[in-house]
């Protein structure tokens, strides 16, 4: 009797298919983008936005990591990071959507998608791999929900997210003040690209660097984005107005 396989839907699968995949002429996972999670500040980077101002999208057979940002370079650097893991040998197209008056990054990894989709809890090894893993995860974070108005805030709805961070510059000797309510869930708050209203569904927390700390910020840390990081500097009282891309840590 012919032993019949099946695929992970039921589906019945053809004995050339098999002998395809077992030959290497075809790749049994067809087009997917290949992903392995292996510890790396790129990696680091894209969890740190993924947990901030990313999106993860699904749209019927795809898998979509999707970053939506007002800096250029900071879509810039994800793409660049998003390439180097998905093995890409070109980046992700930045591309300007007028409508959203936004920089956008795609890309497509059913692993991905799934390996992002976790809890912050289950990605800190990765996050927590080396220094470089750690700094990179917390510039991306910054670069995204951080703001440098008289000192360098961050803030975010989620309190485990936060008091993980602050856990983070602790180890790295940059202290923080306690964290507190920012904005209470149902502050009506207004779009500033479209001008609609609509009321917040969580309270929003955020965490300040004690001013002592600054300068360590700035050199451990940084931003990606250039404007954030030129505002940076100048309450760390340092007259640089070049440095490398990725940050003072470097990714």
């Amino acid at each position: 009797m012919q032993k019949q396989i099946f695929d992970t839907t039921g589906r019945e699968l053809s004995k050339s298919s098999v002998s395809y995949w077992v030959r290497g002429i075809h790749n049994p996972l067809g087009r997917v983008n290949p992903f392995t999670p292996t510890a790396c500040p790129e990696l680091a980077y894209v969890i740190g936005a993924a947990l901030s101002d990313g999106n993860l999208n699904v749209h019927e057979h795809h898998r979509e990591i999707l970053l939506s940002v007002t800096d250029r370079d900071f879509a810039e650097e994800f793409s660049r990071c998003l390439a180097k893991l998905l093995s890409r040998p070109s980046l992700y197209k930045v591309r300007w959507s007028q409508k959203r008056k936004r920089w956008i990054v795609q890309g497509a990894s059913i692993f991905l998608h799934k390996f992002l989709s976790r809890q912050c809890r289950e990605l800190r090894p990765w996050i927590r791999h080396c220094r470089k893993c750690e700094t990179a995860f917390l510039r991306a974070f910054y670069d995204s929900e951080g703001s440098v108005s008289g000192g360098i805030q961050v803030s975010n709805t989620s309190k485990d997210v936060l008091f993980f961070v602050k856990h983070l510059l602790r180890e790295l000797r940059i202290e923080t003040g306690k964290l507190y309510v920012q904005k209470i869930a149902g502050t009506i708050l207004k779009d500033p690209r479209t001008g609609r209203l609509y009321a917040r569904k969580k309270n929003c927390y955020a965490l300040r660097v004690r001013s002592k700390s600054v300068l360590d910020f700035t050199n451990i840390v940084g931003f990606t984005i250039e404007r954030k990081q030129q505002k940076l500097l100048e309450i760390a009282g340092i007259r640089v107005q070049t440095r490398s891309p990725g940050g003072p840590g470097g990714i």
